[in-house]
């Protein structure tokens, strides 16, 4: 990485002036975290926390370039292929959840072998995002569910090992009065 491409990490980072040169060392200089936590007066768990706050905001860098170049339909480029996209697509279905219900939205992924049951408020790519009330909502894979349900329709998604079966909500809720 070199010095511009370091100033631009850390500049949103709150590390101190000397965490901050410790990960100079690291990233620019290309020293070991032991040789540059040594040369700093720094411990070894002080200089993986370090490296891994400059890994986060290197990762969320990525994420929101991918992000911004999606909404603007670049497409996404080939080195980083299927899972980029994948990725990309679960962090717009972050985004629809929290533009739905604000940023302490409660955001889960389906339990292998569980239900979730709820209005479908927003589709990207490759994920479906389901409210399932008090501002928690459930992303599902579309790849892993049996069909596709509309944006506004009431459903109950089933899992039974790793696959989700939807049922229309009245349907589900007709079954179990039949009882």
């Amino acid at each position: 990485m070199n010095e511009q491409d370091f100033q631009n990490l850390v500049r949103d980072t709150n590390l101190s002036q000397n965490s901050r040169e410790a990960a100079r060392l690291v990233f620019v200089e290309g020293w070991s975290q032991t040789d540059a936590g040594a040369e700093l007066g720094l411990s070894k768990q002080r200089m993986t926390q370090i490296v891994k706050v400059l890994r986060t905001a290197e990762q969320k860098q990525k994420d929101e370039a991918d992000l911004a170049a999606l909404r603007h339909g670049a497409p996404i480029p080939s080195s980083t292929g299927h899972v980029a996209a994948l990725e990309a697509s679960y962090a717009v279905a972050v985004k629809a959840a929290r533009e739905a219900y604000g940023d302490e939205a409660y955001i889960q992924t389906p339990k292998v072998d569980g239900k979730s049951m709820g209005d479908v408020i927003a589709r990207t790519d490759f994920h479906l995002v389901q409210s399932v009330g008090r501002g928690a909502v459930v992303v599902h894979e579309l790849a892993k569910l049996d069909r596709v349900p509309a944006i506004g329709k009431s459903v109950a998604i089933e899992y039974r090992d790793g696959r989700g079966t939807v049922l229309d909500q009245q349907r589900e809720l007709g079954r179990g009065g039949r009882g």
